[in-house]
């Protein structure tokens, strides 16, 4: 039977995004015996499913990128398929998921795994394609746009449907915002959204809380996950609160998000491997609250290879354990050697230097010692071939 329309009641929807669930990264191990980083975002998403349970909201909406790959381990699915339950169960409130591109398989017959959360009651899922979900007793109408659905359909003609009071629309891509916090999504423009459509526009992907429009914005992402941590290291961390119909906002920041901190640079030019050493332990130290079990990185520009053989390395190394992770990004003064300046003395400083920058990198399944020793492995492939010519 179509929707009648009704009078146009308040509404209050929460409006959270890119969770991304199975996140690692680091090779630290909680005592519950996993990584770190990994724990650290089910701690942030358990604090938003409370503090939404506590909004009371009339509609909950989660825009892509709930897991952080494809196929999430058995106790991440766990996890979640727990906190959704608890979410929809105490909210009495339809809580809707939009499959993002992490999410998303590159073959149809992968499935998805959010399908299996549309076993809750009261769980709504699009995943595969441009779906509208209606609630007649709330007088709301939802169309989803999933990753999916613009990476390989492309947009159908998109309007709101007149016979609800309040219609809203949820996106899951690179919509406007110049800022690249993560690969792999869908561009589209906000006037191919039909923005004057709809009352509210919620949208994922971009791990930062922005506006877009008068009706659109990003909720930005719970935890620090993003391809360039760095860049978003003074952006807080939360989900938004929006009111219908007049789609104003309340952004609520989470406790949780682990501390990310860029310090000052410093200019090593000149200076002797102790001083060198001393300027950057200072530099940790002035952290307010120290740098316990923070994640930090200190940029040193202009160091000598022969400044940089002779830090005092132990003393690094002790700084580094007490943060989660300490990301000392080193510029060399001098042009990086030729195989011929390896056989010199000296000659594991660049060895030194892959081993630093395999910390910076992050692949699926693999660890960080592991892409060091591949690293490492090329270039003694490399010195043996010439110290065989």
């Amino acid at each position: 039977m179509p929707a009648t329309p009704t009078t146009k009641q308040s509404l209050r929807i929460c409006h959270l995004a890119d969770v991304h669930l199975g996140y690692r990264r680091y090779n630290r191990i909680s005592k519950a015996g996993i990584n770190q980083r990994e724990l650290d975002v089910n701690v942030a998403f358990q604090e938003a499913i409370s503090r939404i349970v506590s909004l009371a909201p009339d509609a909950t909406i989660i825009a892509g990128d709930l897991f952080h790959s494809v196929r999430p381990s058995n106790a991440v699915v766990t996890f979640c398929f727990r906190q959704l339950r608890r979410l929809a169960k105490e909210t009495g409130a339809p809580v809707i998921l939009v499959g993002g591109n992490h999410e998303t398989p590159k073959r149809a017959d992968t499935g998805s795994v959010l399908q299996l959360f549309s076993e809750i009651d009261n769980v709504l899922v699009a995943d595969a394609a441009q779906e509208t979900f209606a609630f007649k007793e709330k007088g709301l109408s939802v169309t989803c746009l999933p990753h999916a659905a613009l990476a390989g359909q492309g947009l159908r003609a998109l309007r709101a449907d007149d016979r609800f009071p309040h219609n809203i629309l949820v996106v899951h891509g690179q919509v406007n915002e110049k800022w690249v916090s993560d690969f792999g999504g869908a561009e589209v423009e906000l006037k191919a959204l039909s923005p004057h459509e709809w009352d509210y526009i919620a949208l994922g992907h971009v791990h930062m809380h922005r506006a877009v429009g008068l009706n659109a914005a990003y909720s930005g992402s719970l935890e620090h996950t993003s391809a360039n941590i760095w860049g978003e290291s003074s952006e807080l961390k939360g989900f938004l609160e929006v009111s219908l119909p007049s789609a104003k906002r309340v952004f609520h920041p989470l406790t949780s998000p682990r501390e990310v901190i860029v310090l000052p640079a410093i200019d090593a030019s000149g200076m002797e491997p102790q001083a060198l050493t001393g300027e950057i332990v200072e530099r940790g130290q002035s952290v307010p609250g120290g740098i316990d079990g923070k994640i930090i990185r200190l940029s040193i520009q202009n160091v000598s290879r022969e400044t940089y053989r002779n830090l005092d390395h132990k003393e690094l190394r002790a700084l580094r354990a007490q943060a989660l992770n300490l990301t000392l990004d080193i510029t060399f003064s001098a042009a990086t050697p030729d195989l011929q300046q390896l056989h010199q003395p000296g000659r594991g400083v660049l060895k030194d230097q892959l081993v630093e920058f395999s910390r910076s990198w992050e692949i699926p399944g693999v660890s960080q010692e592991e892409v060091a020793k591949v690293l490492t492995d090329y270039l003694a492939k490399a010195e043996a071939k010439h110290e065989a010519s």
